[in-house]
């Protein structure tokens, strides 16, 4: 079934299985979207379809940097060395849907990569940045695999909303259409609404 994560027998095939469902999410929201479409915002915040693409890439990048460093610090950490900026959710006139949904997929592997092969015991300190706690030395790869699912899930929910405001489509038929599922009975896949 497209629209739940799979059953899982082990630890890491949940956790695997949870990551690619909500990332999947994140991802579908795009689906269909124009270059204009991808950078409305027509909520009362900032947010847009390709901004949240870039800034759920940038925060996976970042915590699949500490997972893959682990027990060590990152050489490099997207979220704290230069690469964060005020403007991460919003999309320049240098990117389009293609390339943030390249570095989306690039992001979603090397997590996943974690998730399939990295010791869940092992630690990553916490960066020194003035957004992560003073009081802790380090999170486990679990831990991590774990916020990233719920941080990834946050943002899934504010595209759902975004692209529903945008052209009226719902997550499961926008699932439906990117999965080419063909009708399910209970729902149709999404197509372009007439102009």
């Amino acid at each position: 079934m497209p629209f739940m994560a799979p059953a899982a027998d082990n630890e890491r095939a949940g956790l695997r299985g949870f990551l690619v469902q909500q990332l999947d999410g994140v991802r579908h929201t795009s689906f269909g979207l124009t270059e204009e479409q991808i950078r409305l915002s027509p909520a009362r915040s900032a947010l847009s379809v390709g901004g949240l693409l870039k800034h759920v890439t940038l925060t996976v990048n970042g915590w699949a940097s500490r997972a893959e460093a682990a027990p060590e610090v990152p050489d490099f950490d997207p979220e704290v060395d230069g690469a964060v900026e005020c403007m991460d959710f919003i999309v320049t006139d240098d990117e389009s849907l293609a390339s943030l949904l390249t570095e989306f997929d690039e992001a979603s592997a090397r997590i996943l990569a974690v998730a399939e092969t990295k010791d869940l015991e092992a630690v990553a300190p916490v960066p020194n940045a003035p957004w992560f706690p003073k009081d802790l030395d380090g999170w486990s790869v679990r831990w991590i695999l774990l916020h990233v699912i719920e941080e990834v899930a946050r943002h899934a929910g504010h595209a759902d909303i975004i692209r529903e405001q945008v052209d009226g489509a719902t997550m499961y038929e926008l699932i439906a259409a990117a999965e080419n599922t063909g009708d399910l009975g209970f729902v149709q896949p999404w197509t372009p609404p007439e102009q």
